[in-house]
């Protein structure tokens, strides 16, 4: 309180010329503060910027003059933060989304959109208001969840595949909905703006096919390369106010041609820390458009909380059980899902800017997201947990068999040794056991890799130790070497405890990434912790040493390891 009181003072005294500068500066070190604060207790950032919004802003401390010049500058920010979900649109990408994610996840945001519908309706609100109700709830945080199952090494997972599918689709609904909004409502206005949104994906396909030329070209410089995607961005943006369609919509069809150019990976590893600053000021100008509460709209919080972190889950674990997947994989997806989005806020901001919805509401919808996005870090985090607590509703459909998820290969003779995880190390240790006439049963998250063990008839299943089928089929009890090749020293205590449970005489190798890490697990009764860079290292100390002594065999040991890596290669794909 004191500092701001000291902050607000040192403000008042600054030169009208500098005090755009120093506002800015100002509400960046602020924001710096908050978001390094939360993400101490691993929380998602894009609340502290929103918090920092609402300290700075006329609710609290005023210090922010120019409200309009912090506005404009979001815009920017928005652009960029639609830019870069634009980047993750390829057209390949469309055509590898199944069923489940594409018909599942159209489904899941209509039937999300009619009863937040309904719902506010039912609670009095009229207008346009039950139209962004129903949009804010339907969509899900692409920025957040695919950044927490980034974390977890979940990406290639089945249901990491699954929600990355139903958010393409979510991103691609939101994008038409953006549209529509910007129109007067009518249908004739609504045609024409779906018309043109459609040129801007004519445009975006017709450039995809000429424009790798042009980064190739700039590619040798990256200077030019970050200029030549920033222009292409502002070029949609402009061609979007133009054709009188939100800005965000060329932004997005920016980001949907950049997205299928052979530089897309480059440009945005340039893009993204010009995206952050931008956009930390979008979240915390969000945060200074809030107001308190009243009554009469806590009552929606309340209810649209429930619907998003209760009934939007089960809702996407029936759809996904429907499709033919199993249990915890469908309550894997829709766990994951219980949040509304970044285009959530820009739906409300939007309609807060054309008068469709109050101020009330929009603190009531930014609200929800604030709150939404933080629920979502514990309910990732405890994912295998909440599982065995609340995945009692999926077993209404006990009769529905799991088609999509037949993955495993299995012998009638019991398996010695079990692996968990194939890529990288397990690979050398499945070769290693193959060359021994010992083969192991493979048990790993990635279908890829299952599919690929499955067509080389090598014992495999799909899943891990956390689940108990799995565990059962693996014959885990009369196992005499598990071995973890999965870095994660939590998972890996609670297969050192499962092991040691259930079958006391197995030896537990498991894998470690720090000496403080494998020497925690050696206290829960490890058997052996494999650190790779450690061994790596004094292997490869080793192999130096002998060749000092001999470099003729430099050649010999070169070849041997191509053609070792090459076997192992084979293996896995």
């Amino acid at each position: 309180m004191i500092i701001f009181n000291l902050v607000q003072n040192f403000m008042a005294n600054v030169p009208k010329d500098l005090l755009v500068l120093v506002e800015i500066g100002v509400m960046i070190i602020i924001a710096a503060f908050f978001a390094f604060l939360v993400r101490l207790f691993k929380q998602p950032l894009i609340p502290a910027y929103i918090f920092t919004g609402i300290l700075i802003g006329p609710l609290f401390f005023g210090l922010i003059s120019d409200a309009h010049l912090i506005t404009s500058l979001s815009e920017i920010g928005v652009a960029f933060l639609i830019f870069t979900a634009g980047l993750e649109i390829k057209f390949k990408k469309l055509k590898e989304v199944g069923k489940a994610a594409s018909i599942g996840g159209t489904l899941q945001i209509a039937i999300l959109f009619f009863i937040a519908f309904l719902v506010s309706l039912w609670l009095g609100f009229t207008g346009k208001a039950p139209l962004y109700v129903g949009l804010v709830v339907a969509f899900s945080s692409t920025m957040v969840v695919i950044k927490l199952l980034s974390d977890r090494r979940e990406i290639n997972s089945l249901h990491g595949r699954l929600i990355i599918g139903i958010l393409l689709i979510q991103d691609i609904a939101a994008i038409i909905a953006l549209t529509l909004l910007t129109s007067d409502f009518t249908m004739n206005s609504m045609l024409v703006s779906l018309a043109k949104a459609g040129i801007f994906v004519i445009i975006a396909f017709f450039l995809t096919k000429v424009i790798n030329p042009v980064f190739k070209s700039a590619a040798k410089s990256p200077e030019l390369l970050l200029l030549v995607s920033i222009a292409i961005l502002f070029l949609f943006a402009i061609g979007a106010y133009f054709a009188k369609l939100s800005l965000i919509i060329g932004a997005f069809f920016a980001g949907v041609t950049l997205a299928n150019s052979d530089y897309k990976i480059e440009i945005q590893g340039k893009i993204t820390p010009i995206r952050d600053f931008f956009a930390v000021i979008f979240f915390v100008a969000l945060g200074m458009q809030l107001q308190l509460i009243s009554k009469e709209f806590a009552l929606l919080l309340f209810v649209l909380l429930g619907l998003v972190i209760i009934f939007k889950p089960l809702i996407i674990m029936f759809l996904i059980r429907i499709f033919g997947y199993k249990k915890r994989t469908s309550f894997l997806t829709g766990n994951s899902l219980a949040q509304t989005s970044e285009f959530s806020l820009i739906i409300a901001t939007l309609g807060f800017g054309l008068g469709h919805i109050s101020q009330g509401l929009f603190s009531v919808l930014v609200l929800l997201t604030i709150l939404t996005m933080s629920f979502t870090t514990y309910l990732i985090g405890y994912e295998k947990n909440l599982f065995k607590w609340f995945s009692w509703p999926l077993n209404i459909f006990k009769g529905i068999k799991s088609k999509k998820e037949n993955l495993e290969y299995l012998e009638k003779d019991k398996k010695r040794v079990i692996i968990f995880g194939c890529h990288r190390m397990g690979s050398l240790f499945l070769k290693e056991f193959e060359n021994k006439k010992k083969e192991p049963l493979v048990i790993d998250y990635n279908p890829e890799i299952i599919k690929s063990l499955i067509k080389k008839k090598i014992p495999c299943m799909y899943g891990d130790f956390m689940n108990e089928e799995v565990l059962e089929k693996a014959e885990f009890k009369k196992a005499e070497i598990i071995i973890s090749t999965i870095p994660d020293v939590e998972d890996n205590l609670l297969l050192i405890k499962k092991a040691k449970k259930l079958n006391p005489k197995a030896m537990v190798f498991v894998t470690a990434r720090r000496i403080s890490e494998a020497l925690k697990l050696y206290d829960k009764e490890a058997d052996y912790v494999i650190l790779p860079q450690i061994i790596s290292g004094q292997k490869g100390f080793e192999l130096i040493q002998e060749m000092e002594k001999d470099r003729s065999e430099l050649k010999k040991l070169k070849l041997q390891h191509i053609k070792f890596l090459n076997s192992i290669h084979n293996i896995l794909y």
